[in-house]
């Protein structure tokens, strides 16, 4: 005999009596109030962040592309951890450029984002981009100088073979697991690791530090919204396929153990996080057919941010692209949103 505990699980969620609710926000008098609560709260529940350290970048290699240069650097993280990125200027680029962070989400690591294959040659126009669309290429065309961060247990920031674990293509569950072992989290240090894109953008003579956003998708929306919602400095912000409620998303679906953080959903769903954002310049991309991140949690999430950035007078600054489609990068508003808002 089985004893299921479905509803038990259940009861759970119906009992959690959230804190911060951006739903009883009624004027800006009110939302300065749950900022301040939800911020911290939210900050508590990522862990111990690294300080910040000096970056002393390194640039690995230097090349030139059609219509853009693409840099390799490397940076310092933590104590003890180095980590590589790429670095993307579009050729021209004088003072004061629009920046961007680009955040990838599961796969085999930053590269894709960039345009490089699997096996470490640049990908071709007419070869298939993947759900991740070269999206970082996408940005540096449109004239942003592009830093992004290879993202803390993908791609080339993976623990070494070992049969004590099973990678699976990244090291998110055993560096996850042992993350929380020093009351950090997976979610914690990747955010950094966005703040320390954002320090290195804002430190070029090239970029106007007052004009810097961020874009990611799936996992890289967790991180670009979670970035936004840390630091300020973000200026306007692009998360696909992410946007959904905790109970539809990581807890209704299998998915990968660095979406948890701990405690958070004593404090809010997914939108209240998303409060944070506002009212600075916010837009949604999702596909109705996105397995991972349901449509009806999308839309009904969606829907508390609209009225939140309507009861602050900023209803131009939100936007949602939802797609005939499954869980990729769309790109049909989001290039131009940041544009027009950087």
């Amino acid at each position: 005999m089985a004893y299921y505990i479905d509803s038990y699980m259940e009861s759970l969620y119906k009992g959690n009596k959230i804190k911060f609710n951006i739903d009883d926000i009624k004027n800006y008098r009110d939302f300065q109030d749950f900022y301040s609560g939800m911020y911290e709260a939210y900050i508590s529940c990522l862990g111990e962040i690294p300080a910040d350290l000096p970056l002393d970048v390194k640039i690995l290699s230097e090349n030139q592309r059609g219509g853009y240069k693409i840099l390799k650097i490397e940076y310092t993280l933590d104590e003890n951890l180095r980590a590589p990125a790429y670095v993307l200027i579009p050729d021209g680029a004088k003072s004061l450029n629009p920046g961007a962070v680009a955040l990838a989400g599961h796969g085999y690591g930053v590269a894709d984002i960039v345009g490089i294959k699997e096996n470490g040659e640049e990908r071709l126009p007419e070869e298939d981009p993947g759900y991740h669309k070269n999206f970082a290429v996408e940005l540096v065309k449109k004239g942003f100088i592009v830093a992004a961060p290879e993202l803390l247990g993908f791609g080339e920031l993976v623990l070494a073979p070992n049969t004590n674990f099973r990678n699976e293509g990244s090291s998110c569950y055993p560096v996850s697991t042992q993350l929380l072992m020093y009351k950090k989290t997976m979610a914690g240090l990747r955010v950094k690791q966005a703040v320390r894109m954002l320090d290195y953008l804002a430190g070029r003579d090239d970029v106007d530090s007052g004009r810097i956003g961020s874009m990611g998708i799936s996992g890289g929306g967790l991180v670009s919204s979670f970035f936004a919602a840390l630091d300020k400095r973000v200026k306007a912000c692009v998360v696909s396929g992410y946007l959904c409620t905790f109970k539809q998303s990581i807890m209704g679906v299998q998915h990968c153990v660095d979406n948890f953080i701990p405690g958070l959903l004593k404090y809010g769903e997914m939108a209240d996080l998303f409060g944070l954002i506002a009212p600075r310049p916010l837009l949604i991309e999702s596909g109705e057919s996105d397995d991972i991140f349901p449509i009806d949690g999308v839309k009904s999430s969606y829907a508390r941010l609209e009225a939140l950035y309507k009861k602050l007078d900023a209803p131009d600054k939100i936007d949602a692209d939802i797609f005939d489609g499954g869980h990729q990068i769309w790109g049909v508003k989001s290039y131009d949103f940041l544009v027009k808002w950087l």
